[in-house]
């Protein structure tokens, strides 16, 4: 078996591709996804009560290069880290095993840190817990990510 991603060996107890961090799934889609970032952001969130879907869309990496990625945050935590276990896999070592969460609430999403030794940034600035709005853009690591409802 090969990673969808990268090409790389793979096995089918893997979770994660050893080579590009690709989150291997039996169910995963071929759909694409290409948001507008135009001058708005900030969104409300969508009616109904509670946030709706939103994903977060990886840019370049601040040293190199990466492929352009998007995790969806459909779950009501999502963590981040380097840990095998996260729900988004970072492989860095400037990346805490367990580095942030992201959290959806009543009023919308929420990422908090997870007492990294790096920290979490958001629009350049360190946190320790900050909502999230549209367009936000998130940094762990070497990594940085668009926020966007979906």
């Amino acid at each position: 078996m090969v990673c969808p991603n990268c090409g790389a060996e793979i096995t089918r107890s893997m979770r994660f591709c050893a080579e590009c961090g690709t989150k291997l799934d039996a169910g995963q889609s071929t759909v694409s996804f290409a948001p507008s970032f135009g001058d708005e952001v900030e969104s409300p969130a969508p009616s109904g009560g509670g946030p709706g879907g939103a994903s977060l869309i990886e840019l370049d990496q601040v040293e190199g290069t990466a492929g352009r990625r998007m995790h969806d945050i459909d779950d009501s935590v999502v963590t981040v880290g380097r840990g095998q276990d996260s729900s988004i896999f970072l492989d860095d070592v400037t990346v805490s095993r367990r580095h942030a969460e992201i959290v959806r609430g009543d009023r919308g999403f929420l990422i908090r840190d997870a007492g990294s030794l790096n920290g979490t940034y958001v629009n350049r600035v360190r946190v320790d817990s900050v909502d999230l709005r549209n367009g936000d853009e998130i940094q762990v690591g070497k990594y940085r990510f668009r926020f966007v409802y979906a």
